[in-house]
């Protein structure tokens, strides 16, 4: 993941409500499982995936780095002995920054390589449910505990977020009160014209470290909301794979998943040529009230999942031989699972509709491909 280094200019004092007045101490770090190494993954605009096309979770890229403090002598006065304090102080402030930035580092690192480790469990389990399996395979079973054990992992790095976030809170407070504390010893009587002048400076490598603190904070608390999002559409996926495993496939009719492209569009287009990839899903039409949705919203969820652009083509099929009502119903039919697509949350524009013959089939059915 490219990481950027984050050096602040001279800005204005911070405005910020004092609720702490002593540096934060070293909390208890949870144990973070997964390599560092992060050399399988990629940038795609806003959206960070790996080398397959899988989603991971979107967290800050920076690198937060405090300015350097400048040297000062004592002017044996007592400002000049506050001004000593005073460097004291913020070196400790700035300490704590490489410090959190440091855990901040090693946590994301985790949370990608687990990422990825999930995504590998899952990829296996939905290669399996597209080739069809024994309802209730064990084998199968394992494979989702080892996810399941994925998702504990992805928690653990929640809270050492969230515990994170809370020491860089205190932090922040205290820079504020030091800040506060500098701009108060400019009115203590007895000063040379040294004290000032190292309270100035002090002054503005506070106020740098105080911008660099908060900005630290903001992005913890971004990451930790993302991470929040990221566990809970794990989990909500886990339950479906745990559905499909049970049946032994993921579609209807016992159409297993692939995950296999298609082209963008948004009417009805004649044969555009022979598909010859598997489809992701396929509902047959041929008794009253088919029960489709469920296992449609477990393929396209498995299908963004994997790729959250997917381009997605919905195919109305009708038998060869048949009449022009099963065209027309097949149409109908492919309509109507579009609209159940985009109620799921997938854009109109990512979604193609297309009609075709087949020696096949032997009523209306629907069709899904990927791409």
């Amino acid at each position: 993941m490219k990481k950027t280094v984050f050096r602040l200019s001279l800005v204005s004092a911070l405005s910020l409500v004092i609720s702490a007045c002593s540096f934060s101490k070293d909390a208890l770090f949870p144990s973070l499982i997964g390599s560092e190494s992060q050399e399988e993954i990629k940038t795609r605009g806003t959206n960070i995936v790996d080398l397959d096309g899988n989603a991971l979770p979107e967290l800050g890229s920076t690198n937060f780095e405090p300015v350097e403090i400048s040297e000062g002598g004592n002017t044996g006065t007592f400002v000049g002995q506050k001004v000593v304090s005073f460097r004291n102080e913020l070196s400790q402030l700035q300490e704590s920054i490489r410090r959190h930035n440091s855990e901040l580092q090693k946590i994301r690192a985790s949370v990608i390589a687990n990422a990825q480790q999930y995504h590998k469990t899952v990829g296996t389990i939905e290669a399996k449910l597209q080739v069809g399996t024994t309802p209730g395979n064990p084998h199968m079973f394992a494979l989702l505990q080892n996810a399941q054990n994925n998702i504990q992992i992805m928690n653990a790095n929640t809270d050492a977020l969230t515990q994170l976030a809370a020491r860089v809170a205190s932090d922040t407070a205290m820079t504020s009160y030091l800040l506060d504390s500098i701009k108060s010893a400019y009115g203590v009587s007895g000063a040379v014209d040294e004290d000032h002048r190292q309270l100035r400076v002090l002054e503005n490598e506070t106020n740098q470290t105080a911008i660099l603190m908060n900005s630290l904070l903001s992005e913890v608390n971004t990451d930790v909301m993302r991470q929040q999002q990221y566990v809970q559409t794990a989990r909500n996926y886990i339950i479906d794979l745990n559905s499909a495993i049970k049946i032994g496939s993921y579609g209807v009719n016992n159409v297993p998943l692939a995950g296999v492209p298609a082209p963008r569009n948004t009417g009805f287009n004649a044969n555009v040529g022979e598909i010859s990839s598997k489809p992701l899903f396929v509902a047959k039409f041929n008794k009253e009230n088919v029960q489709y949705k469920e296992a449609l919203k477990r393929a396209v969820n498995s299908a963004r999942n994997r790729k959250p652009n997917v381009m997605f083509e919905v195919v109305a099929v009708s038998p060869l031989n048949g009449k022009q009502l099963s065209s027309g119903n097949a149409k109908n039919n492919a309509t109507k699972i579009f609209q159940d697509m985009v109620d799921m949350g997938v854009s109109a524009d990512n979604i193609a509709l297309t009609a075709k013959t087949s020696a096949d089939a032997t009523s209306s059915e629907v069709h899904i491909y990927v791409k």
